[in-house]
């Protein structure tokens, strides 16, 4: 039978670490190869695929259409990562293929078999010709990895990576490797240049080797991962894990460097994955691994730089043997030295942050840094003994700052844990935060702190926009402030130049909901409902109660017009809040007249009970706002407003109150906070 040729898309897949898994355990090694074969047919079989063959532990597939073969490759990462810890390599292209005796040939295979091989553990490469069949026709997102070679493809290729939940994305330096070879290598295939390079060693020395050498790829991104403790003693962990603390604040200050956090950094502990996997996953370049081995009158620790690709390597290693009494300034002497071995140079504003400060009390610092493991505990008990010891650290060095930042941290968890109304505890947070800002105005927490205060309880937004652009000048890498800031400027009418500061505050630390919550909301202020929509149903998933998540999910399926899925989210509020009596008038509202009713209702109830039960005004107001009932909702904004609401910032950007921005009430309202004058 003659071959026959035809455009087709192309899916190459590849189990990594399969051949060196066959070596170590040929069992596993078969239960692998097993359950793989059944996702991938499953999942050919579902997107309209073909399997053409299978190669060992790879397998080769034909699709009818571009959008097929993605869709088919992110259900075969997804079910991968359920079933089996191995990672997968999928390169997808779609070209010209020839069909002879159930085999297929071609440039087309080629290249997806090219792109599979470069792809990142658990990832998935496409080339420009996918790319453009599906750019207008799926949600997919890709990344332009740039002009790549590929092994035996006579020209470069405009290669993309598929960027879904759960795939790695492309960090730097891998992009960087994927797009050729140094010029030294490429010299290097010459025989000629052999022999020049032999004569000038000769005659000129040493010096001509240096200059031909090449650096490792440059490093933009790094996770400091949690210490290992090798002192033998697990009573000392609590100063383990305060050195990792303040290395990441440290090493976070250098602008240059994006640092994910210290809870993303703790999600690694003692978890069985290579670098190069944890830096796929996290989008960075390498991390730093730390072990300590003695905790005494001397501190004994040691710091390893390991880059991720083009393949895991230790690029530095160094031991520090200090005193106790230089322990406050380690993290600062580390972050330094790291600066220099991946070739920083540090801003005159970073010098001066880390430039070494004057030796604190080892007992003081001890103190603070048991009152620091309780505080993070947040119960009841944690916390009185966490104030404990950071007064107890106050009182043996009175100017030690990071005491002082304690005790407020300490009031406010009070207040934020629901153990201590806010009335009684604000003024001692001011007073702690004040005298920590005075005995060290770097302190990145106090500013962002601050910040938030003045936005969201005094309505200062020039005090507010201040202190917020100090603490992230301060310290780029602290998530909160960035959180937060995206909410400032959408108060001040700037949701779109506020989207990229939650977005990295997403980055900074992906594992934390209140950031993803934070980023859902500002895209429902900033008018993108589909992508609101999509991360708080990823989050709702994740953790169905999360507090800042369900009332944003609840705007946003109203303003899609998906008003029973509104009051469904709105019932899920009431019963996670057990008001039995707002869950009744929801219900009752809604069988007499439908969604507006359901808030009306709700809101009439909450009126009717005020003398027994506390509803907020701003509660009020914004069901009467859901119900469209103008005069009703004007009155209770008035009302928030006396009540001075933390709430209020956002009737300037919020699209539920898009009805009110023409009614002079509302406008008078803005003007008294000074606030964008808005027009509907």
């Amino acid at each position: 039978m003659s071959a026959k040729r035809k455009l087709a898309a192309i899916m190459f897949t590849d189990i990594v670490g399969y051949t060196a898994l066959m070596g170590s355990d040929e069992d596993k090694a078969f239960d692998v190869l097993q359950i793989s074969r059944d996702i991938h047919i499953k999942s050919i079989n579902q997107f309209n695929g073909k399997l053409i063959k299978e190669m060992g532990d790879g397998m080769l597939a034909q699709f009818e259409s571009a959008i097929d073969s993605v869709l088919c490759a992110i259900e075969i990462q997804k079910q991968s990562r359920k079933q089996i810890k191995e990672k997968i390599r999928i390169g997808l292209h779609l070209g010209d293929i020839t069909f002879d005796h159930k085999d297929i040939f071609g440039d087309g295979v080629n290249i997806a078999s090219r792109l599979q091989s470069v792809a990142d553990p658990g990832g998935i490469y496409i080339s420009e010709s996918i790319q453009k069949s599906i750019r207008a026709k799926t949600s997919v997102k890709t990344k332009f990895l740039g002009q790549i070679k590929l092994k035996n493809v006579d020209y470069p290729v405009n290669a993309y990576s598929i960027i879904e939940k759960g795939l790695p994305i492309p960090s730097p330096a891998k992009i960087e490797q994927l797009k050729g070879k140094s010029l030294f290598y490429k010299l290097s295939r010459s025989v000629y240049t052999y022999i020049i390079i032999l004569l000038l060693i000769f005659a000129n020395g040493p010096w001509i080797r240096n200059s031909f050498k090449t650096e490792a790829p440059g490093i933009s991104s790094l996770l400091i991962l949690p210490f290992d403790n090798f002192t033998g003693d697990s009573s000392l962990e609590y100063v383990v894990e305060g050195i990792h603390d303040a290395l990441i604040g440290d090493v976070g200050k250098i602008s240059s460097l994006r640092v994910p956090s210290k809870r993303t950094a703790n999600a690694y502990r003692n978890v069985e994955k290579s670098i190069p996997q944890i830096a796929t996953e996290l989008n960075i370049d390498a991390a730093i691994e730390t072990s300590v081995s003695c905790l005494g009158e001397k501190i004994c620790i040691q710091v390893r730089l390991v880059s991720a690709f083009p393949e895991e390597q230790q690029l530095w290693v160094h031991d520090f043997n200090i005193d106790k009494e230089q322990l406050s300034n380690l993290s600062k002497k580390i972050a330094k030295e790291i600066s220099q071995q991946i070739h920083i140079n540090l801003t005159p504003l970073e010098e001066k942050l880390l430039a070494e400060a004057r030796p604190i009390d080892p007992d003081a610092y001890e103190a603070y840094l048991r009152g620091m493991a309780y505080w993070e505990l947040g119960t009841k008990p944690d916390l009185d003994r966490a104030m404990e010891y950071f007064q107890l650290s106050s009182k043996i060095d009175p100017n030690y700052a990071l005491a002082y930042l304690g005790i407020s941290r300490t009031w406010g968890a009070y207040v934020q844990h629901g153990f201590l109304p806010y009335h009684e505890v604000s003024e001692k947070v001011d007073v702690a935060r004040k005298r920590a800002l005075m005995l060290d105005s770097s302190l990145v927490e106090i500013r962002a702190g601050m910040a938030t205060r003045y936005t969201w309880g005094n309505w200062n937004w020039q005090k507010a926009e201040k202190e917020f652009l100090k603490a992230i000048e301060i310290n780029p890498n602290y998530a909160f402030s960035h959180a937060y800031y995206s909410h400032f400027l959408a108060i001040m009418g700037n949701p779109e130049k506020g989207l990229p500061h939650s977005e990295l505050a997403m980055e900074l630390d992906p594992f934390n909901t209140l950031f993803m919550s934070i980023h859902g909301q500002a895209l429902k202020n900033a008018g993108k409902y589909n992508e609101a929509l999509e991360l708080l149903l990823k989050l709702y998933e994740i953790e169905p109660d999360q507090g800042i998540a369900l009332p944003a999910l609840w705007a946003v399926y109203q303003e899609l017009g998906d008003t029973e899925k509104a009051l469904d989210i709105a019932k899920k509020i009431y019963i996670l809040k057990e008001n039995e009596l707002a869950l009744k008038s929801l219900e009752q509202g809604f069988e007499e007249g439908g969604y507006q009713l359901a808030m009306q209702r709700t809101a009439e109830m909450m009126i009717s009970r005020r003398d027994s039960i506390y509803f907020p005004s701003w509660q009020i107001f914004t069901l009467f706002c859901r119900a469209e009932m103008k005069e009703e909702a004007l009155y209770w904004l008035e009302k928030a407003y006396e009540e001075h609401d933390n709430n209020m910032p956002y009737i300037s950007i919020d699209p539920l109150f898009s009805f009110l921005h023409n009614e002079p009430g509302f406008q008078d309202i803005l003007k008294k906070m000074n606030l964008p004058i808005l027009k509907k």
